[in-house]
């Protein structure tokens, strides 16, 4: 399946999903899924063909790919050190992720 960014380019938060779908317009019907809230012809889906045939992976394994990209991830004010950063290991990711969510592999 495709994988689409989703994002609302005016969006000062920075929100961004990666989502997964055949076409833009159901990409971005998802986009309450992720709170990303505006009008739908502010609503960008670009294609994100790195992440192309991924949406068999749990969000746990999603997050943490995208996390090695360079993404940032924030739970109320508990932020992931940026994956760069100095003595950052996969550990660091690991251990973010089970005071967040648990040993939860999904996020509801």
């Amino acid at each position: 399946m495709k994988a689409w960014l989703l994002e609302n380019p005016y969006d000062d938060e920075g929100r961004q999903a990666v989502v997964f779908a055949d076409t833009r317009n159901e990409a971005k019907a998802q986009a309450d899924d992720f709170n990303i809230d505006c009008e739908w012809i502010y609503l960008r889906a670009t294609r994100y063909k790195n992440y192309d045939d991924k949406e068999n992976l749990t969000m746990k394994e999603l997050y943490f790919l995208l996390w090695k990209e360079g993404w940032w991830f924030e739970y109320g004010s508990d932020r992931i050190p940026l994956c760069d950063d100095e003595d950052i290991t996969d550990t660091t990711f690991e251990d973010w992720w089970n005071r967040t969510y648990g040993n939860a592999e999904v996020i509801k």
